[in-house]
């Protein structure tokens, strides 16, 4: 939506400046400045807008990467705790157990979807 929103702006900027120019009381020497000096911003500015969404796609796939690792380390952790004393627990722990381990590897499945969807936005900013 919000790239709707820019290039609805930009469109609007470009009609804008053409409607101006069948306009303009100036010489062509001026027209022609002032169209280079309000390109030249606009395309600063889209720089700058696009920059600002390329940083915050990559802040946001940095930390899901970071919280993925967490949740990696974490359930492997407890499937060593089962492991290695699994055998010395009642059933009904052991499946507490195993229900927990289910739902930390849903929430790892998560943000592993999470991270793909930023990586694809992040691919598309490049292009």
């Amino acid at each position: 939506m919000k790239t709707e929103s820019f290039f609805a702006m930009v469109a609007g900027t470009a009609f804008g400046v053409a409607i101006g120019l069948l306009f303009a009381p100036d010489k062509g020497s001026e027209t022609r400045r002032k169209v280079r000096e309000t390109a030249t911003g606009l395309y600063a500015d889209a720089t700058d807008s696009l920059d600002g969404l390329k940083d915050s796609a990559l802040k946001s796939t940095s930390r899901l990467r970071a919280r993925a690792r967490i949740a990696g380390r974490e359930l492997r952790g407890l499937m060593d705790t089962l492991s290695e004393q699994g055998q010395s627990l009642k059933d009904e722990a052991r499946q507490k157990l195993l229900a927990q381990l289910e739902k930390l590897e849903a929430a790892l499945e998560d943000v592993d979807k999470d991270m793909d969807e930023a990586e694809d936005r992040e691919e598309a900013l490049e292009l």
